[in-house]
């Protein structure tokens, strides 16, 4: 059997977006943010995804915000049902990938999540995919402790 992988360089991620909303039922801006953490993630650890990577997520288990959890799965492969996604309820929008002895912390940034109270959810969603990395999230590299 082939070894899956996820190259965030390559994916398209309109198609990708498509695909998780099949999972998760509906657009939204909490689900894109995570894709696009989930594929960030992969990025910064050089991670093919799905096995050798570990997230904790801080979203917890009440909606809107834990949409972002489903993202995270669809962006870097890591699942729940595998055990290399951990959801504590932290209630913040960010999330710890931990890659070999390398993690990376992302968030999604405040000024973003202000934003969403009283938008059009599909306008967001799709605000959300083309906004920069960098306005999107802030984020911190570091050795594994």
């Amino acid at each position: 059997m082939k070894k899956l992988t996820i190259d965030p360089s390559g994916i398209d991620l309109h198609e990708t977006i498509e695909r998780g909303v099949l999972l998760h039922g509906h657009l939204g801006p909490f689900l894109v943010a995570g894709i696009r953490m989930g594929l960030l993630a992969l990025e910064l650890l050089d991670s093919p995804g799905y096995f050798g990577l570990e997230v904790v997520s801080q979203a917890g288990s009440v909606t809107p915000l834990s949409c972002l959890n489903d993202g995270i799965q669809i962006g870097s492969g890591c699942t729940a049902g595998k055990g290399n996604l951990a959801i504590i309820d932290g209630k913040t929008p960010r999330a710890v990938f931990t890659c070999g002895d390398r993690s990376v912390e992302i968030e999604l940034r405040t000024d973003v999540v202000a934003s969403f109270p009283g938008s059009d959810m599909i306008e967001k969603s799709q605000e959300l995919e083309t906004l920069p990395l960098e306005e999107l999230f802030a984020w911190k590299i570091s050795p594994s402790a």
